[in-house]
């Protein structure tokens, strides 16, 4: 992975956001947020369901149109597009018919968009809404971050005076060093803290194996911290015992974070042999947006210079 590529992906200049248009409410500040952080351009993406797919009441199919739909999308999107532009945002919008994750995918790469932005109102009806399997399948593959908005989302009212606090889960695999300089980039284009956490399995108290794997751990998160030296902020690593999903949620709430930011390795990536995997059970309750990473995304094929 090049390093123009972490700058330009941890320094977004085209961010898309890819909205249910039910989700706006959540998604749009969130996406106007980081539009704002990174002065970038933002497109705000719809895609029209395909009628004949969908199992609709046929008693409803009446009030159904594909004309009707479009409008209403359209009309929608625009007053969207009126709000970003007048926090002084560049802005578009784009309304397309077919499948979600194609299109969305399609958009993002003829837009050349560097992150994309997507959420939900919840788990339920997941055919009405992007986080499910349709959020599951775009995260697998898309090629850029994406930063996944989930249900249980609290948005800051106002900017706080402290420095964003940014929670990195590290799964310390052969990809925690790539992952690591992406997160320490991000960090550092916010001008944010970041702690990187790596939760441990579970192991008996005063096990000789626990202190073993507790330390192996804390040396491997100290010499991630030591590939990037971030300005004005305070790098920090905890190693935790338990269940990933559990840990990572209690402590990015006890540390107010802004973010998380997971790597993309099989046991927390949105993996279709995991689901719902690490990644998914902490978006659907996490408090603060998440940005997830593909596993083998074109960067990830880039062999970086040995450290030291």
């Amino acid at each position: 992975m090049s390093s123009s590529r972490i700058q330009r992906w941890a320094n977004p200049r085209r961010i898309l956001l890819a909205t249910s248009l039910s989700d706006l409410k959540f998604t749009l500040p969130i996406a106007m947020q980081q539009a704002l952080a990174n002065k970038a351009e933002l497109k705000i993406a719809h895609i029209l369901p395909n009628l004949n797919t969908l199992q609709i009441d046929p008693v409803l199919m009446a009030y159904c149109s594909s004309g009707r739909m479009r409008k209403a999308a359209e009309n929608t999107l625009k007053k969207a597009v009126a709000t970003v532009e007048r926090a002084g945002i560049r802005c578009s919008s784009s309304t397309v018919a077919g499948v979600v994750v194609e299109e969305v995918i399609r958009i993002a790469d003829k837009w050349k968009a560097d992150r994309l932005v997507a959420g939900s109102q919840g788990k339920a009806k997941p055919n009405l809404h992007l986080l499910g399997s349709v959020a599951e399948s775009i995260f697998h593959s898309i090629e850029i971050p994406a930063l996944a908005v989930g249900p249980k989302l609290i948005v800051k009212k106002a900017p706080s005076q402290t420095p964003m606090r940014i929670v990195f889960a590290a799964s310390l695999d052969h990809d925690s060093r790539r992952m690591a300089e992406f997160a320490l980039s991000v960090a550092e284009n916010h001008g944010a803290d970041i702690s990187l956490v790596h939760v441990c399995p579970e192991v008996a108290k005063g096990h000789p194996t626990a202190a073993r794997v507790t330390g192996y751990a804390k040396i491997m998160l100290q010499e991630l911290l030591t590939m990037r030296t971030i300005k004005n902020s305070r790098p920090s690593c905890e190693v935790m015992q338990g269940q990933p999903v559990g840990a990572i949620l209690e402590y990015a709430k006890q540390h107010s974070a802004d973010m998380i930011i997971l790597g993309a390795s099989a046991h927390s990536a949105f993996d279709s042999r995991f689901i719902p995997g690490t990644a998914y059970r902490v978006l659907c309750e996490s408090q603060c947006p998440v940005l997830v990473l593909k596993q083998e995304s074109a960067w990830g094929q880039t062999t970086l210079a040995p450290h030291g």
